[in-house]
């Protein structure tokens, strides 16, 4: 790299960084602070009703996204709807999964959908997930209901107990060779860094941006799937109406979305195409692990204790209500 490319480098670096902080919603987010999400049946209850109610006095609401960390500069860089993992990433997702005699397909179909709903706690119950579900499932040989098969220690980063985790499932494992222990793990600590090394956030569309995306309530079969083809997948978008054409469909006004069980997060909303960054704004949210480890300090733990068993049920019924 010649210097005036490294120069440039820094200063278009600089240039995101600042963009990028002007895009936290901070209404939002000074009222997710007050709260915190996973600290009481009172405080979840109160910081959703305020942000129903601060959403709904809008004159342009929002529709919400969680993601994991992970994909945040991707998003900040080319808008939502077509990040994906990269490269290194699936290669050693499909390593893993292959060494305990799984094999695990990603997606290349490059089909830009982002689902979204209202500011509720779907979308909190996505931002506090740190791997997408393939990952977790297929690499860490966990349920798909994200139970650990190990109990975290208080005071443990999440990266030395999903290594932790990573460990015990191929000492549980009659599939795995153990010749290849090593690799797994050098790959297993590459894809736990880049998914654990970054605050997960919520993204705020406003409905005003969306108008003439197309769009659809709940999916669309063969879709989120992957069972159409590319071409098949493109035809089904293509006959879609757009979210202004949908919600008149329905009769839905921006002044009574929440009262509209279309637009509740049972449904939820697809989008099918890119949202350009500009047009986004975020905040930032705990991961379970850790509202995990702030309950267990919470209710007297010490660091070293081995967290209860129970703890991770109460914190998963706690963000999934």
């Amino acid at each position: 790299m010649n210097r005036k490319t490294y120069f440039l480098t820094i200063i278009n670096n600089y240039i995101k960084k600042i963009k990028g902080n002007k895009k936290v919603n901070t209404i939002i987010q000074s009222l997710y602070n007050k709260y915190g999400y996973g600290y009481t049946d009172i405080n979840d209850a109160q910081l959703l009703m305020d942000l129903q109610n601060y959403n709904m006095l809008q004159d342009d609401p929002y529709l919400a996204t969680g993601q994991s960390g992970y994909f945040h500069e991707q998003i900040m860089s080319n808008g939502l709807g077509s990040f994906k993992l990269n490269s290194q990433d699936i290669e050693d997702a499909k390593y893993i999964s292959n060494c305990f005699g799984k094999v695990t397909m990603y997606s290349e179909n490059n089909i830009q959908v982002t689902y979204t709903t209202l500011l509720g706690t779907t979308e909190f119950n996505y931002g506090t997930q740190t791997f997408p579900a393939g990952i977790f499932e297929d690499v860490f040989q966990c349920s798909p209901i994200h139970e650990f098969p190990i109990q975290p220690i208080v005071g443990e980063s999440e990266q030395d107990f999903y290594l932790r985790l990573l460990e015990h499932q191929i000492d549980s494992s009659e599939e795995f060779n153990t010749i290849n222990k090593q690799e797994v793990v050098n790959r297993g600590k590459r894809l736990i860094h880049n998914f654990c090394a970054h605050k997960n956030k919520i993204y705020l569309i406003k409905i005003s941006n969306l108008q003439d995306i197309k769009a659809s309530f709940g999916d669309i079969e063969g879709l989120r799937d992957g069972t159409a083809s590319f071409e098949e997948s493109q035809q089904k978008i293509q006959e879609l109406p757009s979210f202004s054409q949908l919600l008149s469909s329905f009769n839905i006004s921006s002044d009574m979305i929440y009262n509209d069980p279309n637009m509740q997060s049972e449904f939820g909303i697809a989008l099918y195409g890119l949202i350009p960054y500009e047009k986004i704004q975020f905040i930032e949210v705990e991961r379970k692990y850790e509202m995990m480890q702030r309950r267990a300090i919470e209710l007297g733990y010490s660091i070293g204790d081995v967290m209860p068993l129970n703890l991770d049920s109460e914190i998963t019924t706690s963000i999934k209500r």
